[in-house]
């Protein structure tokens, strides 16, 4: 790919997402010559399983009506039967609050309901998105349908060009260079950090460890991705791993989080004295892990334990999260 000449790389927006899908269907259905392309991208990415191979035409497309992304309304020819489908497309973002819903609640009987997106979908989005009964097509996905049909005009080979070499072969690369090269630089992106989580998640169900939720965001621009295993409510406190950077090293480290009124500071203090005791017991067991130093500058979230990549066997690593984390839950939840 010449990224100095594929205009996708130069735009790599939802926007862009949206005019190229409206701009694609609408050239597919332009001549006849491209109708069994257009059956193709049909039958790969938007009919249901049972009405694969059924023809469609009368295709007529919108964006953003009501905030939604895009409205691709089309016909079934064997019966003139009108259908909708709604597609709510995304870069490098997460769906966020109740926006799925809302976009139901406003087009409820629509054919499918489309969550597209071109980054690593993790698995709490997968979950969040699947609650919502909308059906992901994922870079993969359209990458494997374009290829099928670049030669028919520049654009295409362009944006088929665009997503494979920035996101389908990257998201791919992820599992070799973390577990294999341990080339931690990648976890500098954020997916890159999101497929590790899910790796460490998948390791923990195996086992039955519950979690409650995946989280990620940036600080002073750099990325981290959370694991929150256990939660107090009342006094609200949570104990989740976070993996992240410092000192030029990433890790994973377990922390306990709370926002302590100044009364309660003194209780968080004593609940982290327990914590971190208890975990220094568990991981005594296990000697070929070798955990770092923790430091006490923070108020609101305190390292319990943690764990420098570099330092450490990451396979090791994953096969003992379970175990701790099973444990410090327990110790978690007898606190008082």
């Amino acid at each position: 790919m010449n990224k100095k000449t594929n205009i996708f790389v130069h735009a790599p927006k939802e926007l862009t997402t949206d005019a190229f899908l409206v701009w694609l269907l609408y050239f597919l259905d332009s001549k006849e010559t491209y109708e069994p392309y257009k059956q193709t991208f049909f039958d790969s990415l938007i009919l249901k399983k049972e009405d694969s191979g059924r023809k469609v035409d009368n295709i007529e497309l919108k964006r953003q009506e009501n905030h939604v992304d895009v409205l691709l309304a089309f016909r079934f020819v064997d019966n003139d039967e009108p259908q909708t489908v709604l597609f709510e497309n995304k870069t490098w973002s997460m769906t966020h609050g109740e926006q799925l819903a809302t976009y139901k609640s406003v087009y409820p009987n629509c054919y499918r309901y489309f969550y597209y997106k071109l980054a690593y979908i993790n698995s709490q989005e997968e979950k969040d998105v699947s609650r919502e009964q909308y059906d992901i097509i994922n870079a993969e996905m359209m990458s494997s349908t374009l290829g099928k049909m670049t030669e028919l005009h520049p654009l295409i080979k362009m944006y088929h060009e665009y997503i494979t070499e920035t996101f389908v072969k990257e998201i791919n690369s992820f599992h070799e260079r973390i577990f294999l090269k341990h080339d931690y630089d990648v976890l500098w992106s954020a997916d890159a950090q999101k497929y590790l989580c899910d790796t460490i998640v998948e390791n923990m169900s195996k086992q039955n460890v519950p979690y409650l939720e995946i989280r990620n965001g940036t600080s002073s621009g750099r990325p981290w991705t959370e694991i929150d295993i256990a939660e107090k409510t009342g006094y609200w406190e949570i104990l989740f791993w976070r993996v992240d950077i410092r000192s030029g090293k990433f890790y994973i480290r377990l922390n306990q989080y709370a926002e302590p009124s100044e009364d309660e500071a003194a209780y968080k203090k004593k609940r982290l004295e327990i914590l971190r005791k208890e975990a220094n017991k568990i991981v005594a067991n296990i000697p070929e892990l070798h955990p770092g130093e923790v430091n006490n500058r923070a108020i609101k979230e305190s390292e319990v334990l943690i764990f420098f990549l570099e330092d450490n066997n990451l396979d090791k690593i994953l096969e003992s999260l379970p175990k701790i984390s099973r444990q410090m839950i327990e110790v978690f939840d007898r606190l008082e």
